[in-house]
Order: C-alpha cells, then structure tokens, then sequence
C-alpha cells in the first residue's frame, strides 16, 4: 500500500513539475518575441543615431524603462524639431505627478529651462464636481503620493527646472512673460486643461508646441477641454496613437 502511495505521490510531482516547466517555457519564448518585436520598433532616425552611438546612455536607459514608447518616440521627434528648426521658448508641463515624463522632456534638451505647474497634492475637489467618465470616479487622494523633492531628484535638473506649485492657473499669475516652445499637458480633467491650453497657446513660439494627454472615450473632459480649444483657433488637432491617446498642436508659423 505504502509502495502504491509512493508511486502516485511520485507521478504527480513528475506531473506538476512537467506543468511548471512547460510554463516556463512558454513565457520564456513569450518574453524573447516581445523582446524581438520591441527592438524592431525602433524608428529609423532613432535606430541609425544608436548605430552611430550619437544618443547618450541616459536617453537609452530612460527609452528601454518607458512602457509607452509611441509617446516617448513623440517626445523626441518634436524636441528634435524644435532645435533643428531653432524654435526659441522654454519647456512647461501641467500635471507632473511623480516626474516620469518631465525627466524624458528634461533629458531631451537640458539647455532649455523646464517649468513645473502641479498641486503636488492631488486634484481639487472643484475640478471634479463636473467630470464624466473615468474621471468621475477619482477623488482629492489620486495623485496625492507625490513629493517635490522626490521629483527634482528625479529629474536632476539643476537650475534649469522651476517648480510652480499650487492650484493652476492662479500659479501663473505673477509669472513674467514667458515664451513656450514644448508644452506637455497631463491634468487628466477638463478645467486644467481648459485653463492650461487658454494660458500656454498665446505664449507659444511659432512652431512651438502643445502636447495633451489622455485624448479617448473614457477621459470625457479631457477631449471636450480640446475640442472647444481646437474650434477657436486656426490649426488642426494631430492624433497620436500612443497608449491613452495624445493630440498636439503646432503653433503656425
């Protein structure tokens, strides 16, 4: 009986090792055709400027970490744009949270000074009163584990980072003039996003522009704060097919 016993105990260890080895495998060979399909991602200009080891190791290891690389990769073609092209201005993001994407922007062009408009506590109850959608669903708490000083440590940008903490827009209101060339806008609600593309756009550069994120069904007032804007001013929206959905605007020139 004992033997018997020892025989089944055995067969299903053998068993259950099999199953696990075969899943392994499986998400082993999985990994290795991501891994393969990633790298075939690269564009071109991306691709021939690693080949000639003209991106810096900082730009390479930020591009590997960053899960949505279509919006990493539209970081980086505008920026480029802009320095060929000489668009003068300085960057600004509104709604930096931790400080993931204003250390790509930062990392692109370091000369450029970077300005940073966050409560870094949190979204105001007032702007939420009126959101649909998925935004309906947040409170004053989503975004609130954020901390300056985490995030200019993140960024490392010296003196070129400026830190405009507060309610916005009332955070620009004894701000000097100042000419935008890259604006990145992340505020996920319609009244930021509304205030912020009312204050960056007259102050944009010619050929300067405003990047807007979560462009798609479930951000309601994020796409309505854009399409009142986009109906009062001469250029077009540009899609882009990054993960939640950006829209940019060029400033004509």
């Amino acid at each position: 009986m004992v033997t018997i016993l020892n025989i089944t105990y055995n067969s299903i260890f053998h068993f259950a090792t099999a199953v696990l080895i075969a899943i392994l495998a499986v998400l082993m060979f999985r990994y290795f055709i991501l891994s393969l399909k990633e790298k075939s991602y690269y564009p071109e200009q991306w691709a021939n400027l690693l080949r000639k080891k003209k991106i810096s190791t900082e730009l390479i290891i930020i591009e590997e970490n960053y899960d949505d690389k279509i919006r990493f990769y539209n970081f980086w073609f505008q920026i480029e744009r802009l320095k060929r092209e000489n668009i003068s201005g300085d960057f600004a993001e509104l709604g930096v949270y931790k400080g993931e994407t204003a250390h790509i922007i930062h990392t692109l062009d370091k000369s450029r000074k970077l300005h940073l408009f966050d409560t870094f506590e949190g979204f105001k109850k007032e702007d939420l009163k009126e959101e649909t959608g998925e935004a309906a669903s947040y409170s004053s708490k989503n975004f609130a584990d954020t901390d300056i000083k985490k995030v200019l440590a993140n960024i490392d940008g010296g003196n070129n980072i400026i830190v405009h903490k507060g309610y916005f827009p009332d955070t620009t209101k004894d701000l000097e003039i100042i000419k935008y060339a890259f604006v990145n806008i992340d505020a996920d609600l319609y009244n930021p996003i509304k205030e912020g593309l009312n204050y960056f756009y007259p102050l944009l550069s010619p050929g300067g522009v405003i990047i807007i994120h979560d462009y798609n069904h479930k951000w309601e007032g994020a796409v309505k704060a854009v399409n009142e804007f986009a109906a009062k001013i001469p250029e077009n929206i540009i899609e882009v097919a990054d993960k939640n959905g950006s829209v940019m605007f060029i400033r004509n020139k």
